[in-house]
């Protein structure tokens, strides 16, 4: 299973199984499970999807399939192998609704085929920020639970969340950051849930300059799902903090001094761990829990992000 988040608009799903039927041919209903949003978000259906959810694909043995939505209030959906929905939903057109009592499963018939059977499936998913959260994802693995073997035999999940950025990952399906093999550059941190703080749950926050995340695990019995989530800060005030995403730039404030200026003006090199020789710099950026020191870094204009020049030209 892959999660790539492109531009910080949307995130491209990419889920391959593969099945393995020792008897003879049967047929199946098949169905990928999505909760619905919650929270500061309509949560409507849109054309009886989830709302979120956009191009949708399923094949089976390199063979596109239909498939339907049904809208499920609980796991007991599914009645002599046939999924039971509570038919579509009705709103209000112009209501906001930010709760809905139903989640949703995409499925299909699946003719198996004795022996091995590949089923790939694919989605985008929209991105949408809060007060909370920069942006938030949510993927039901706890599904495999019922499956015939009640568990995954050999699971991969690869995360490649972009460059610079700083998300969480509750830890609902594994213990501890150690877990997970951080393929490129970064940092992990355990975080203790507090209640009624942004983390609530225990979970693992990453801090990605670049590379990917990946996450492996033979006879995976599932006892949770995912949630991958990103604070969103707004309104930093006399910067306490700078966040490490490009994204939340607009959400920094107006320099009040020479040294505010100079810290700003600076992030694109401290986000690739320059060390600086000015110790305001230097102490300033070694308080960031994103930071991550890089001696043999030297500052170079010519290969940041056309945004970051405009940035550091912002700011001179």
């Amino acid at each position: 299973m892959t999660l790539k988040k492109v531009r910080n608009k949307f995130i491209e799903v990419t889920v391959y199984y593969e099945f393995f039927n020792p008897n003879e041919d049967k047929k199946l209903t098949v169905g990928f499970e999505a909760f619905s949003p919650e929270g500061d978000v309509d949560g409507k259906s849109k054309n009886g999807h989830h709302p979120y959810m956009r191009d949708f694909t399923v094949e089976l043995n390199n063979n596109i399939l239909k498939y339907n939505v049904a809208y499920v209030s609980d796991s007991l959906y599914t009645e002599n192998g046939k999924i039971k929905s509570k038919g579509i939903p009705k709103f209000d057109d112009n209501a906001s609704i930010n709760y809905v009592d139903f989640y949703y499963v995409y499925h299909f018939e699946a003719n198996f085929k004795k022996g091995v059977n590949i089923i790939k499936h694919t989605y985008n998913y929209d991105l949408s920020g809060s007060i909370d959260y920069n942006y938030d994802f949510e993927y039901v693995l706890t599904a495999a639970n019922r499956w015939a073997n009640k568990q995954i035999d050999d699971f991969t999940l690869i995360i490649d969340i972009g460059e610079f950025e700083t998300f969480s990952i509750n830890k609902a399906f594994y213990k501890n950051a150690n877990e997970w093999l951080l393929n490129g550059i970064g940092k992990t941190e355990d975080v203790k849930g507090v209640k009624n703080s942004f983390i609530e749950n225990d979970a693992t926050k990453f801090h990605l300059q670049k590379g990917n995340l990946i996450f492996q695990k033979k006879n995976f019995k599932i006892n949770g799902d995912l949630f991958l989530y990103a604070q969103n800060y707004i309104g930093i005030q006399n910067l306490e903090y700078i966040p490490f995403s490009y994204y939340q730039e607009e959400n920094i404030n107006e320099p009040k001094n020479d040294l505010q200026r100079k810290i700003l003006k600076n992030l694109p090199f401290a986000r690739r761990g320059y060390v600086f020789q000015n110790q305001e710099l230097n102490t300033f950026y070694k308080k960031m829990d994103w930071y991550i020191s890089n001696p043999n870094y030297e500052p170079n204009t010519e290969i940041l992000t056309e945004n970051e020049k405009k940035w550091t030209e912002k700011w001179k």
